[in-house]
């Protein structure tokens, strides 16, 4: 059902409210950073248009919402990027399936991810799609760039957009979903940033190892020594979470900014580390912990746009460490 949905309550409330009304756009734009919900829910979208059920909602249960969750429906597709792009070949080929009338259900449903990964010709292709309105064939665009997408692309598609999940809430729900402690709860919710998707992957992943990672990110703003700084990087590599990685380094790097303006403890992300942001935050001018989050901002931006990551966060961590060492 749609309060399995971690966040995005007003998300879901005019989505439902498009099902009540039955005025169901042809195409829609889910917005917003990764790992937030954005295919979660545009899938459970997908089912509540189509259960069996239920009326703007689904069961999780009738054999519609099954064989969605199982990837196995002949009228709901997930297209996902060929290597580094969505080719035109992709979309030729959902343009010809899209044309044929649904078999099973009243909406056939096409969900792309990634969609700002468009050739310029297959962008074009998607725009032909788009142009030839069909009242059972839907389209739910992703992307994590918006206005990457073409104009008119934009402009025929109607847009959802995504934030991040607020601390309290994040905390409130895996507490509940996962059945652990409201510490253990807390400390996904401040590593995973506002996104219930990294906040699961992290609660796989153990939440005391993600403590002593996270541990491992905070000594960095003390480290002289550039290899004992690199020892954190190799850790974030051996986990695949360099994403996670340079969003930890900014909330650190945020924490120490307010640490240094003298704001109070209970606004930071890390409020439990307070004292040792403290002590931390007497080794810093305020310029330069600004310009350390610009630098780490802009090397997130390098890795979002391809540029190899290991080079990227050597070079982060050497600036990081060389900043502190030329004034210890």
């Amino acid at each position: 059902m749609f309060s399995d949905v971690i966040g995005h309550s007003e998300v879901i409330k005019n989505l439902k409210n498009a099902i009540a009304s039955g005025r169901i756009a042809n195409g829609y734009i889910f917005a917003g950073p990764d790992e937030v919900g954005k295919e979660f829910l545009a899938v459970s979208f997908a089912k509540a248009l189509n259960c069996k059920e239920l009326v703007g909602d689904f069961c999780d249960k009738c054999v519609s919402c099954r064989r969605i969750n199982d990837g196995n429906h002949t009228d709901v597709s997930i297209i996902s990027p060929d290597g580094a792009k969505l080719k035109i070949e992709q979309m030729r080929f959902l343009k010809k399936q899209s044309s044929y009338k649904s078999l099973e259900s009243k909406h056939k449903i096409y969900i792309i991810r990634d969609a700002d990964k468009m050739t310029p010709e297959s962008a074009n292709s998607m725009l032909k799609t788009l142009e030839e309105p069909s009242g059972v064939v839907l389209f739910i665009l992703l992307t994590t760039v918006y206005n990457s997408l073409l104009p008119t692309i934009r402009s025929r598609c109607q847009l959802v957009r995504f934030s991040l999940v607020s601390q309290e809430i994040l905390q409130r729900e895996l507490a509940e979903r996962l059945g652990i402690s409201d510490s253990e709860a807390n400390l996904l919710a401040i590593n995973s940033h506002g996104k219930p998707g990294r906040a699961i992957k992290l609660a796989k992943h153990d939440t005391k190892k993600t403590n002593n990672d996270l541990s491992l990110i905070l000594s960095v703003l003390t480290q002289k020594n550039r290899a004992n700084s690199l020892e954190v990087f190799k850790k974030a590599e051996e986990i695949n979470k360099i994403d996670s990685f340079i969003d930890n380094i900014i909330s650190w790097y945020r924490d120490l900014l307010l640490v240094k303006n003298g704001c109070q403890e209970s606004i930071l992300t890390h409020r439990n580390e307070f004292s040792r942001l403290q002590e931390i935050s007497e080794s810093y001018s305020v310029i330069e912990i600004e310009n350390l989050i610009k630098m780490s901002l802009n090397i997130k931006n390098l890795i979002e746009r391809n540029i190899n990551p290991v080079l990227a966060i050597e070079v982060m961590l050497f600036n990081a460490s060389k900043s502190l060492s030329t004034r210890l």
